[in-house]
């Protein structure tokens, strides 16, 4: 199935979602009846291949699925970050036992969400979040912050220490000791439940947990990122049809205008069509990820930390201020 033909089956529960996000956002309502609108609607099952429930959309399709969502309500299409990332690894995964429970949790409906991140005093690469023995077996206690869509999920994977190594724990989130706590207070993005999530002697199967390797090298981050481009991507779409409806609207004009109405003055159609260029720009960025493009600004980025622009201003800035003669040649050593 082509994107566009993927992107029209969900139409009209995309609009469905867009028509209440002004009042969910003045209001605060977090989206728990979006979610399950789109898992009815089969949208958390789209990767999955047929024989699972699925349309085997492709990556380039779940990006411009998720822009497309964005555009209607962006908290929405960050909260399914942690989900589909979670079906991108299964799909991956090497088959087996597990593998297979995995994706037939998803295709029962489940979504998967996020307990990786923490605040408090543990070293950068480390966590304090850890599965330890006691008589009845194995428990995991902890505390996570940045749980974004947990709090509108059934199964959450959790980042802890377990005999010295860092492991991936798959919980059920109303497991006896879950605690999530809508306490996600940011600037932007106030209906992704991005707050804590708390777990208190916790039972855990050894079978759920998934040991992790730092040095396996995979495309997940790329993955994760992509859904944020696709929902920033989705933000411009949004501006830009928020700002042409306004205009469009607007049937008052002034004496010092250029044109009489509004929609006929070139300023403002330079504004609008200023908005609908930076749009397309991140439209191209989203669908250009697939295509290598990346190695331009790497291999742009490589040069220019040869000699870094930063380092010659604070020079500049030493000799106006300080007199200190400029280096008349670079060059490098150890401290």
């Amino acid at each position: 199935m082509t994107a566009p033909a993927t992107v029209a089956a969900f139409a009209d529960v995309f609009d469905e979602i867009g028509a209440g996000t002004v009042e969910r956002e003045r209001e605060r309502r977090l989206p728990y009846a979006e979610v399950e609108l789109l898992r009815r609607a089969g949208f958390t099952r789209v990767t999955l291949p047929v024989s699972h429930g699925g349309r085997a959309a492709s990556p380039s399709e779940l990006f411009e699925l998720l822009a497309e969502l964005a555009r209607r309500d962006p908290n929405l299409a960050q909260l399914l970050r942690s989900h589909f990332s979670f079906v991108d690894r299964a799909l991956h995964a090497a088959p087996g036992a597990r593998r297979d429970r995995q994706l037939a949790l998803v295709a029962d409906g489940s979504i998967h969400g996020n307990a990786t991140f923490e605040r408090g005093p543990a070293a950068v690469g480390s966590v304090s979040t850890a599965v330890t023995r006691d008589a009845a077996g194995l428990r995991l206690d902890g505390r996570k912050f940045y749980s974004t869509g947990t709090l509108f999920a059934d199964l959450v994977s959790v980042l802890a220490e377990h005999d010295g190594a860092q492991v991936g724990v798959m919980l059920r989130t109303d497991a006896e000791g879950v605690e999530r706590i809508d306490d996600w207070r940011g600037f932007g993005q106030r209906l992704t439940g991005s707050g804590s999530t708390v777990f208190r002697n916790v039972r855990v199967d050894p079978d759920d947990i998934l040991p992790r390797d730092p040095a396996r090298v995979s495309h997940a981050g790329a993955f994760v990122q992509l859904v944020l481009l696709a929902a920033a991507a989705g933000i411009g779409r949004a501006v830009l049809d928020d700002a042409t409806a306004f205009v469009r609207s607007r049937t008052r004009g002034f004496s010092h205008g250029s044109a009489r109405a509004p929609q006929d003055d070139p300023i403002v159609q330079e504004v609008v069509g200023d908005v609908a260029a930076a749009s397309f720009a991140a439209d191209a960025a989203l669908a250009a990820a697939s295509h290598a493009l990346d190695r331009h600004w790497r291999n742009a980025r490589t040069l220019a930390s040869h000699n870094p622009a930063r380092y010659k201003a604070r020079a500049l800035g030493e000799h106006l201020l300080a007199g200190t003669p400029l280096a008349a040649w670079w060059s490098v050593g150890e401290v």
